[in-house]
């Protein structure tokens, strides 16, 4: 597929999605991507909130790449424009999204009715200006500074709540401005991360789908046939991307983009999220548990995990009905008394995280008599399940080509985290979330434990 097709063909996904009928005051209803678009920023605000000032909240990173001259071009127009640089927490040279940062700017909004709030920034100033209007039914727009994530366009966010890392129902914004010039200009690290998020598609997809198989999770195809083309294109333009390169850059954004919208569409992260996203939520707790700081950026960290997970499906889609032996599960896993426990398997969350962590995995984990029969479904059922996620997968070495030519981080001592610590993640991070996953079959079934090990030693090679 050519550039030229590629931006067409995604510029018109993202221009159908914007058009869908629906309730035009909680989706995405503008898109621009292009190069020097503050003037349509100014064009499109005062068209929609003409009566409004605009409230232009940033940090410091981006306050400098982007949010300082947008409010001036906004004033330019006419507007009453304002800067709100939001603070990092001690210690730490980023804001954070969580519980306090989130209340405190809905204070803020409230107080001031008239505010039009523009995210300018990436991952976490779009999830902290998203939760704080959405609680206040206000809309936002936002502006991308980087195509770090995918969370954009997405009706979630990802919120640092109580010490654990939750995805939380929040809204779309009204807008998406992405000025291909600011993205290109990010440090590289950030958009390599965007990079690694996206990669998970597969994967996620394939957890959703087993979920579906085993649980009866509602499942969709919609979300993964519209990132198929999109998929292939950013594989293929891996190298631009890298060196951030604006071809690289343009199919990234779009890609990022349309990512969100998925989980908009399937009203849940599990298109763009599963068991390689826990690997990353799961060392983000550690660290703000410990008061350390975070051993890289979320999509750097999927995009590790993502090669992990690769190779963890290519062994479970490698067994045979054979092979899956209930009672030697049933037998292994016991009763819920391990669970009283669980202090052991997660030594540096504290206390109060490991009873969210306790009620995660309640929720989810089956024993005796309810593990049998479900285990028993799935053996029944394995050559239809293992075909059908098999179907969803990408090999695991063109996981590892792709980071290696954009220059992403491929492994767990890239961001410092050393052996036995990444195999102790893999293996426990099923437990901080109660969605079902692959790593909870294999857990199951007696082999996450080994390929845990394997997996980690593989990519560490």
């Amino acid at each position: 597929m050519s550039r030229h097709v590629t931006d067409a063909v995604l510029d018109q996904s993202l221009r159908a999605l914007t058009d869908e009928a629906g309730d035009a005051e909680k989706k995405t209803r503008h898109i621009t991507v292009g190069s020097d678009i503050a003037d349509a920023v100014a064009s499109w605000v005062s068209r929609e909130h003409p009566r409004s000032s605009d409230l232009v909240i940033c940090d410091e990173h981006t306050r400098s790449a982007a949010a300082e001259s947008l409010a001036a071009r906004l004033q330019l127009a006419g507007r009453r424009a304002n800067l709100l640089t939001l603070p990092a927490q001690e210690g730490e040279d980023h804001v954070v999204c969580e519980d306090g940062i989130i209340d405190a700017l809905v204070e803020m909004l409230r107080e001031h009715p008239d505010a039009n709030a523009i995210a300018v920034g990436s991952g976490t100033i779009n999830d902290i200006v998203k939760m704080a209007t959405f609680k206040l039914e206000r809309g936002y727009q936002s502006f991308a500074t980087a195509a770090s994530m995918n969370g954009y366009t997405s009706a979630i966010a990802a919120v640092l709540s109580r010490g654990v890392k939750r995805t939380l129902p929040a809204q779309q914004p009204e807008a998406v401005f992405a000025d291909i010039d600011v993205i290109s200009r990010a440090p590289a690290y950030l958009n390599r991360a965007g990079f690694g998020d996206l990669l998970s598609k597969p994967y996620s997809n394939a957890d959703w789908l087993l979920s579906h198989y085993v649980r009866g999770v509602p499942y969709d195809t919609r979300p993964g046939k519209l990132l198929d083309d999109a998929y292939d294109a950013l594989l293929a333009c891996a190298t631009a991307v890298g060196e951030g390169e604006a071809v690289g850059i343009g199919t990234l954004t779009r890609t990022i983009l349309l990512s969100g919208f998925t989980m908009a569409i399937a009203g849940t992260s599990a298109p763009a999220s599963g068991g390689e996203h826990l690997v990353s939520h799961y060392w983000d707790m550690e660290q703000h548990c410990r008061n350390e700081a975070l051993f890289g950026l979320h999509g750097t960290q999927v995009g590790i995990a993502t090669r992990q997970s690769a190779m963890l499906f290519e062994r479970l889609v490698a067994l045979e009905t054979a092979d899956i032996d209930v009672e030697a599960a049933v037998a292994r896993r016991g009763d819920a008394s391990w669970l009283d426990g669980l202090a052991d398997h997660h030594p540096r969350l504290t206390p109060a995280v490991i009873e969210e962590v306790r009620a995660q995995i309640t929720a989810k984990q089956k024993h005796g008599d309810a593990m049998r029969e479900e285990l028993t479904a799935v053996r029944n059922r394995w050559e239809e399940i293992r075909a059908g996620v098999k179907a969803s997968l990408v090999p695991s070495e063109r996981i590892s080509t792709a980071l290696a030519e954009a220059g992403a981080a491929d492994r767990p001592s890239a961001v410092k985290v050393d052996r036995d610590h990444a195999v102790h993640t893999q293996r426990v991070c099923r437990h901080i979330r109660s969605r079902y996953v692959a790593l909870d079959l294999m857990d199951d079934l007696g082999k996450l434990d080994g390929w845990a090990a394997e997996v980690v030693d593989a990519v560490e090679a």
